[in-house]
C-alpha cells in the first residue's frame, strides 16, 4: 500500500507552526522535520492536536547558524484523524517544516 505525501511549510517571526489538519479516516505518519530560528535554545515540537509527541532543542552550528533537520527511521505515528504540526519559536525570525505521508485506516 502506499501513501499519500503530506507536507507543510510556514515563517513566522516569533513562532512557526506548520500543520497539517486531521482528517477523519486518515492516519499521518511523520517522516521528517526541519527547522530554523534565530532564537539561541529554541524547541523543535512535534504535536498531535494539542499534545507534544517529540521534542528536541536546536543547536547552533560551526557556522553559528540555529538550523534543525532530522528524519525518523521509523516514522511518527499520529492518532487516526489527528492534526499533525511542527512548532519552533523565535525573536524575529523561524521556519519549521513537517513532512510524511498518511495511510486511510481499515475498519
Amino acid at each position: 500500500m502506499h501513501g499519500q505525501l503530506i507536507t507543510a511549510t510556514t515563517t513566522h517571526a516569533t513562532a512557526a507552526v506548520a500543520s497539517v489538519t486531521g482528517v477523519s479516516g486518515l492516519k499521518y505518519y511523520i517522516t521528517d522535520v526541519s527547522a530554523s530560528t534565530d532564537k539561541a535554545g529554541a524547541l523543535v515540537l512535534i504535536k498531535q492536536g494539542t499534545t507534544v509527541i517529540w521534542r528536541s532543542q536546536i543547536a547552533a552550528t560551526a557556522a553559528g547558524a540555529l538550523v534543525y533537520e532530522h528524519t525518523f527511521s521509523q516514522p511518527l505515528e499520529a492518532a487516526v484523524g489527528a492534526l499533525v504540526s511542527c512548532e519552533v519559536d523565535g525573536t524575529s525570525v523561524c521556519n519549521a517544516n513537517i513532512a510524511g505521508f498518511s495511510l486511510p485506516t481499515t475498519g
